[in-house]
């Protein structure tokens, strides 16, 4: 397991720095991923600093409640990465009704989190928007296009069984909006 320097590192920080700036540092990397996505890589990368955020997240002095009332929730790794993954690891279900159930342990349902989910799906062409009859070279007139995409979500905590989550991916527009149906189990 990385040490916590190599954590600092990792987000381009110096040791020390405050929660607010772990925080900024990992956000602001997070981003920079989703905006130049390059496949394996990327997933590995992004996986690498969500991890260094965890760390830093729980090691850093600022999380005194009477500081910072509401830290960052945890990362959800069971939820997280291509859909692939979550489908081998247990964390998510793809039901036949076209809707995405995220698998929760009573823990993870008690605390609440974040977490990404990648997968391929349609969304509304980003050039022609749709627009019917465009001669759009980008999605042939079909007015949408099929790609890889990332779902940021974000569970509340003491989230219901049954809850049905909407996560925004934009600033892209799905072609139809997919619900996150949140299915908790009992530990075994």
């Amino acid at each position: 397991m990385p040490n916590l320097d190599s954590s600092y590192e990792l987000l381009g920080l110096s040791r020390g720095a405050s929660q607010e700036e772990v925080r900024g540092a990992f956000h602001r990397l997070a981003q920079q991923l989703y905006t130049d996505w390059e496949g394996p890589h990327s997933a590995a990368r992004l996986q690498a600093i969500s991890e260094a955020y965890s760390r830093l997240e729980v090691a850093s002095p600022d999380l005194d409640s009477a500081v910072n009332p509401s830290p960052s929730p945890r990362w959800l790794w069971r939820v997280s990465g291509h859909i692939k993954s979550a489908l081998a690891g247990g964390g998510v279900r793809l039901p036949a009704d076209g809707s995405v159930e995220l698998r929760l342990q009573e823990d993870e349902a008690r605390t609440g989190g974040e977490g990404t989910l990648s997968f391929e799906t349609d969304i509304v062409c980003r050039l022609c928007r749709a627009t019917p009859g465009a001669d759009c070279k980008q999605c042939a007139g079909t007015g949408c296009e099929h790609l890889l995409v990332s779902f940021w979500l974000r569970i509340p905590a003491h989230v219901a069984n049954g809850t049905v989550l909407y996560p925004s991916v934009a600033p892209l527009q799905l072609v139809r909006p997919i619900p996150f149906v949140v299915r908790v189990s009992a530990p075994l």
